[in-house]
């Protein structure tokens, strides 16, 4: 069986019930601490991470570059989680630029390094000059660089390798995967799944595999049952 490793977006964050039940794990809950260390050091603005995500949907969705980071430590924290039972798998599709936890599932970077090249870590620090975004094809939109997604796969001397692509949009990424590779196991470090455009949901019938890596952990199952009976005693 060959499985991948998907890296979700930003928006899984989006809802504070979420954000309330992922803060509760433990492994989490260590990257979260981590970070905060990191954060102290090398970031002159001051921050309470944990609070941050436990906030208010409105002041969360509000911090944009924020928003993106924290989603990167708890993604962190949810793969810490994912590899005490599991192995890196032999495909990993992510978020390449940015705040970028699949480099660090990759060892591509150390996760002190993600913290601290965070645009979130340095938004208040004086700019050193860089290349420009446009010269390295990569559009900004109100001053966020726009997510760039990769494929990857694991060569024989155990390191990860891009795959040639032009294709750009991640469902594709994952479909090509499927198609051309023969994945069939895809598995979301979430938490959720913010891909779920048709095309991903049609593999599910055809024998493909599309999990998430807290339902893959039975230590997990009060997850999505606590959410699901909060929000059927909201609708009531």
């Amino acid at each position: 069986m060959r499985d991948a490793l998907v890296f979700n977006g930003a928006s899984n964050l989006d809802f504070q019930d979420i954000r309330t039940n992922v803060i509760r794990i433990p492994e989490v809950v260590m990257r979260i601490r981590e970070a905060q260390g990191i954060w102290d050091k090398v970031s002159p603005t001051p921050l309470d991470l944990a609070n941050f995500i436990g906030s208010e949907d409105d002041v969360f969705l509000s911090h944009i570059k924020l928003k993106s980071f924290a989603t990167a430590v708890v993604q962190v924290g949810l793969l810490d989680r994912y590899l005490r039972n599991h192995k890196m798998p032999e495909y990993v599709v992510g978020a390449i630029n940015g705040d970028s936890p699949m480099r660090v599932a990759m060892g591509q970077v150390t996760f002190l390094e993600m913290v601290t090249e965070s645009l979130a870590t340095n938004s208040a620090k004086p700019r050193t000059p860089v290349a420009p975004a446009s010269a390295l094809g990569l559009p900004i939109l109100a001053g966020v660089q726009l997510v760039e997604y990769a494929v990857f796969c694991r060569g024989p001397e155990g390191d990860y390798l891009r795959q040639n692509t032009d294709v750009r949009e991640v469902e594709r990424m994952i479909v090509d995967l499927v198609d051309q590779y023969e994945v069939n196991k895809l598995v979301m470090v979430g938490p959720g799944s913010s891909v779920s455009g048709k095309k991903v949901l049609d593999l599910t019938s055809r024998d493909v595999q599309v999990l998430e890596s807290i339902d893959l952990d039975p230590m997990l199952s009060w997850f999505w049952s606590n959410l699901r009976e909060n929000r059927l005693a909201i609708a009531n």
